[in-house]
């Protein structure tokens, strides 16, 4: 899931930027601040579209190291069930329960919202921003700097930009999806950070749909870290039982 006072004029830069040794340790670092043994949370959402009708989602997430996430959709119940898989590398798939089997979630399938939500469905799988991008210097305050992302997986957007705090723990603020054109198409900000097991973590969010006027607020509501979670919970047979 970023109130910046950074040169906005920079949104304007080259989105082909070539990564550089002091982008790429920005990526290490945050993906050190961010790193935990194991966690599970409850992610309440609101969806509201672009007439201003809203739709209420719960999530829930159990997430092992950095190779292995499962995403369920608990609520509405015509929802219930679905799920998305990360259970390492590069390998990514989405159950319906109403279309089994799980299927793979392959190139820019993943940029694709997740079940009538506003988050990809690579927003949801990326736990390591450094092993999927390489980055940029690309502006900075004395409270944030922007970083220029280049994905080194295929994707669908020209660029992906990080907004990251300048000191103390670098956690990122805001992530924006670039356009062929340069302008922002979709926007993830991330506040209200909390110590939880030693991390600090977001626990409001928001996704904004530029193109379609869509938003989607999410909150955490449960969240649990260093419970020891089984790595049976991350394969593809408990990701497709009811």
């Amino acid at each position: 899931m970023m109130r910046l006072l950074l040169i906005m004029a920079s949104l304007l830069a080259s989105a082909h930027a070539v990564a550089d040794p002091v982008g790429d340790d920005w990526l290490r670092r945050i993906d050190a601040a961010s790193t935990v043994s194991d966690a599970h949370l409850r992610l309440e959402l609101q969806v509201t579209d672009a007439r201003g009708t809203t739709a209420q989602r719960e999530i829930e997430i159990w997430q092992k190291g950095t190779a292995k996430r499962l995403v369920r959709l608990v609520s509405p119940a015509r929802l219930s069930g679905i799920g998305l898989l990360v259970s390492g590398g590069d390998s990514l798939h989405l159950f319906l329960p109403s279309y089994p089997p799980a299927r793979r979630v392959v190139g820019s399938k993943r940029a694709d919202a997740f079940m009538g939500t506003d988050f990809a469905m690579e927003d949801l799988s990326t736990m390591e921003y450094s092993s999927d991008f390489s980055a940029t210097v690309d502006g900075s305050s004395d409270t944030q700097t922007r970083l220029r992302l280049i994905p080194t997986l295929e994707s669908s957007d020209s660029s992906v930009i990080l907004w990251v705090a300048s000191t103390g723990v670098p956690v990122v603020h805001r992530v924006e999806h670039l356009g062929p054109d340069g302008s922002v198409t979709r926007r993830l900000t991330m506040t209200d950070f909390r110590v939880v097991g030693g991390l600090s973590i977001a626990h409001q969010m928001k996704v904004e749909d530029l193109k379609r006027g869509r938003i989607t607020s999410a909150q955490i509501g449960k969240i649990e870290v260093g419970t020891g979670l089984s790595d049976r919970l991350f394969t593809v047979t408990h990701l497709e039982r009811p």
